[in-house]
């Protein structure tokens, strides 16, 4: 496969890193020499230019891209480009548009445009805080084989049943397996002998039934409720978005900008929407904020959507979500009592899922900002089918959590478990082991067991 992708900023470098363990051609044109250089690989081709540069493209023979997307943070540059790029001949477009002003007329005339697939921060970030409260998820997870396997955190506390006891003889852990451990800032793979500590929190892989099971046995859950109240902090594009999507609740948004106010109470008639100050502890004590099942921080600083979100559950709020745009406290996140959203993650998996055809990588849990899961399709031709999970030798720091069958039953993998064709795996990888994998995939490096193991459309 062969793909071109113009700008290689956040969503941009997101998208390479994951696909470039794939076996694709990756060509990346970017203004900035530093830009370039954190994407640059054997695999990946690197070009110092402008994008919309038609006489630059023209020397690409653009045709034998399978995809080609645009994703600068210009929606202007990224439109136009993606013109140019359907009139010199590309299969399959791709354009990043990060305004929602309009978005409708443009999904219109995307063909028109030459544009075949849009993605949006905004509304991609939208539709997953719509999906966490409409499908009453009361914890973090990672969904991938449609949904079927997730990927949950546990934090252990003193005096849990967990407690001083080897994983091997946890009988709650006989259905999940146990992905990682953080444990003293550090990300740890364990095997059966892995003695759990208080403070330790682990990272679960399980069919989703054995997962609410888990979950069931551990949380208390809350009865459904017909109406949410909702509180909504911040005056953004995603704010306004959310307000719009979420359906059957009283919602309050709130924003402290007075043009704000009066740009979105005509946007949004339906929706109750005052100004306040975000700071202070008083800002808890009113009303609409204390008695909110659901609490939405999704202004655009991180630091503030932190704060807000710790003290709206010390206020016992049951249900927060906060916007959390920067990776820098990814080392916190997972083990926060709260869901946090990273925009441009959810966006560089929506593309990521149309290249791969489904196949997604983990977006809601930070593993420390050390390790990724994703779905990778087993090739025909490898030489572990027939063969068990315990007659591999998988390199170091990488775990097979799930196995999607060609007959879209699904299993979680044990020493005993053979693989078949037609194979789609759920595999948990540090990052400091992915050159190791791609060294292993690729069939010009090293040739070993993994090279052979993968199936890259």
């Amino acid at each position: 496969m062969d793909i071109l992708i113009i700008g290689s900023g956040r969503i941009g470098s997101k998208v390479i890193r994951t696909l470039e363990i794939d076996k694709v051609n990756i060509t990346v044109i970017d203004k900035k020499h530093s830009a370039l250089a954190q994407v640059s690989g054997k695999r990946v081709e690197t070009i110092l230019g402008n994008g919309m540069d038609v006489e630059l493209l023209s020397t690409l023979n653009i045709e034998k891209f399978d995809y080609c997307m645009s994703l600068t943070e210009s929606d202007k540059t990224n439109i136009l480009t993606c013109t140019a790029l359907k009139k010199l001949g590309a299969k399959y477009t791709i354009a990043r548009v990060n305004s929602t002003e309009s978005i409708d007329e443009l999904f219109l005339l995307k063909e028109s445009l030459g544009i075949d697939y849009i993605v949006n921060p905004q509304l991609e970030t939208s539709r997953m805080i719509r999906t966490i409260i409409e499908e009453e998820l009361e914890y973090q997870s990672d969904s991938f084989a449609n949904g079927r396997i997730e990927v949950v955190g546990h934090k252990i506390t003193s005096g849990s049943d967990f407690e001083e006891e080897k994983i091997k003889n946890i009988g709650s852990l006989t259905t999940v397996l146990v992905a990682a451990i953080a444990r003293d800032k550090e990300l740890i793979i364990p095997d059966g002998n892995t003695v759990i500590k208080a403070g330790n929190y682990l990272y679960l892989i399980g069919l989703k039934k054995d997962i609410i099971n888990f979950k069931n046995t551990y949380f208390k859950f809350r009865k459904k409720e017909k109406e949410k109240n909702i509180a909504i902090i911040g005056g953004n594009g995603i704010s306004k978005e959310t307000a719009k999507r979420i359906k059957d609740a009283n919602i309050k948004l709130i924003v402290k900008d007075d043009n704000k106010l009066k740009d979105l109470r005509s946007e949004l008639p339906d929706v109750f929407i005052i100004k306040k100050t975000l700071i202070g502890a008083d800002f808890f004590t009113e009303e609409e904020i204390e008695n909110a099942d659901i609490f939405i921080a999704l202004t655009e600083n991180d630091e503030l959507n932190i704060v807000l979100s710790l003290m709206a559950k010390k206020v016992g709020v049951e249900k927060v979500i906060a916007r959390v745009d920067e990776l820098n406290y990814s080392k916190i996140l997972d083990e926060l009592n709260f869901s946090t959203l990273n925009p441009m993650n959810i966006t560089s998996n929506k593309i990521i899922k149309k290249v791969r055809k489904g196949k997604g990588v983990s977006i809601h849990l930070m593993f420390g900002g050390e390790a990724e899961v994703s779905e990778i399709k087993l090739s025909d031709l490898s030489k572990v089918i027939g063969l068990s999970l315990e007659e591999i030798d998988l390199p170091k720091g990488i775990l097979i959590g799930g196995i999607v069958r060609d007959n879209e039953t699904v299993v979680v993998p044990r020493g005993k478990t053979k693989f078949e064709k037609g194979d789609t795996l759920v595999v948990f990888c540090k990052n400091e082991n992915k050159r190791e994998l791609m060294k292993f995939i690729n069939p010009e490096e090293n040739r070993g067991l993994l090279s052979d193991l993968f199936l890259y459309e």
